[in-house]
């Protein structure tokens, strides 16, 4: 077995200290000469050092490494902001630890003490309650949340363009002649982004509560059954996710209806499955993938101390309109 390279090693084909060698790997190279700098990148390239990411930790007191929160590692939308934090960490020499909190605020709790035990050089949250005490624990310079934002605003928070989107996506079910328009969701109160999109629903179609449908609420089959029946305008619906659409499609495929013969529909999220539905299904496609990339990017320069701020900032990544054969 070929013998490690060292840094010991590095630093007598460079003719240099230890110290100068370890000045570099840490970025410290204001001191240094551009020939100094260029020798040592050009022999650790040559000899294929790999620096001891532990020992190197023990210094800079940075493991390079991202802990991950994730809600509920089973929904759809957080996969694609799964990649997208993972290609930007790894490609900035980071590793990316997950867990997940089976959308349990306990268990979340206990994540976050995990990875904070790790010693973890940062936090991407995807949180079970934007609002829970449990944010207060997590650093404000070492922390990002995705997805959920809370009321009163605490941490940086990556998000999208939930209500704006909805608006625009609403516009085009009312331009194609539809005048009956429900909102379709579960349970709305707490989870900010169920809540964005029914302002938007709000603003746009109605304030009125008969036009929200509880998918959980008793009595809630039956009274889609009884919407599509006695609608005399062009009737259509509004799922809020992809997997409260699947949920509503499961109801009316017990019935003869059909889209978009008795009714309209759309979505907010795009997931594979509705493009191969026949009809296709016209829906709001969120930039799930930029979401990831863009709070790894925006943690990774708060962790390098580019972007100081005392104060919490909203980043939107907004939303396009996909309009397919579905109303």
């Amino acid at each position: 077995m070929p013998k490690k390279v060292t840094i010991t090693d590095i630093a007598n084909l460079v003719g240099v200290s230890k110290a100068t060698i370890s000045y570099y790997l840490n970025g410290n190279t204001h001191k240094m000469s551009l020939e100094t700098r260029e020798k040592i990148r050009q022999t650790i390239e040559a000899t294929g050092y790999q620096p001891n990411k532990i020992a190197r930790s023990l210094v800079t007191k940075d493991t390079k490494t991202i802990g991950v929160v994730i809600a509920d590692i089973t929904n759809p939308f957080i996969s694609s902001v799964i990649k997208g934090i993972t290609d930007t960490c790894t490609s900035k020499g980071y590793t990316v630890t997950f867990t997940n909190s089976d959308n349990q605020e306990e268990i979340e709790q206990e994540n976050i003490a995990r990875l904070k035990q790790q010693n973890v050089s940062g936090i991407i949250i995807d949180t079970v309650d934007a609002n829970s005490p449990n944010i207060s624990q997590l650093a404000f310079d070492k922390t990002v949340m995705v997805d959920r934002q809370a009321k009163k605003l605490r941490l940086d928070t990556v998000v999208s363009n939930n209500r704006e989107s909805t608006v625009n996506f609403l516009r085009e079910m009312k331009k194609a002649g539809y005048q009956e328009i429900y909102f379709v969701s579960f349970p709305i109160e707490g989870i900010s982004t169920r809540e964005m999109r029914y302002q938007g629903f709000m603003e746009e179609v109605t304030e009125d509560s008969s036009h929200l449908l509880i998918l959980e609420e008793p009595g809630v089959e039956k009274r889609i059954y009884d919407l599509i029946q006695k609608a005399k305008d062009k009737i259509a619906f509004f799922t809020m996710n992809g997997p409260t659409l699947l949920a509503f499609m499961k109801i009316v495929n017990k019935t003869s209806f059909r889209y978009p013969e008795d009714f309209g529909l759309g979505s907010y999220e795009d997931l594979a499955w509705m493009d191969v539905l026949n009809p296709n299904v016209s829906c709001i496609r969120q930039d799930s993938y930029q979401i990831g990339v863009l709070a790894a990017r925006h943690l990774l320069a708060k962790l390098k101390k580019e972007k100081s701020s005392s104060s919490p900032k909203l980043l939107v990544v907004p939303s396009e309109s996909v309009i397919r054969n579905s109303f």
